[in-house]
């Protein structure tokens, strides 16, 4: 992870979320998070079901200034996010690992991320 570039153009972001989509729900609402509600990964990957279920915010402290935010959940967003966990543990991990009961690894996300931008060149 040495160098991050933010995807600017409208059509690679497109690109990458319909990469994501057919790939894996939780990667794809992952990326969607990350571009809608702008938190730092390590503060995404320790949302919770219950963090935003029935929620029009996403209310948090953030890990590296320890400031509190109140994030507004879009009308659109927020359709996305009941869809992914209306099946799901109000305990769960937003983005749960396949392989255990604990979110995935900031250099996970990061892979699953880089993949799909790879992919869409």
């Amino acid at each position: 992870m040495d160098f991050v570039e933010p995807l600017r153009d409208k059509k690679d972001i497109e690109t990458v979320k319909n990469i994501l989509k057919t790939k894996s729900n939780r990667d794809y609402l992952l990326f969607l998070i990350g571009i809608n509600i702008g938190l730092r990964i390590s503060d995404i990957l320790k949302l919770k079901v219950i963090d935003v279920k029935k929620k029009d915010y996403i209310s948090i402290y953030e890990q590296k200034t320890g400031k509190y935010r109140k994030i507004p959940i879009t009308k659109s967003f927020k359709k996305c996010l009941n869809d992914y966990i209306k099946d799901k543990k109000d305990e769960e991990f937003l983005f749960k690992s396949r392989r255990s009961n604990f979110a995935i690894t900031r250099v996970q996300a990061y892979r699953i991320i880089c993949d799909a931008c790879e992919k869409a060149g």
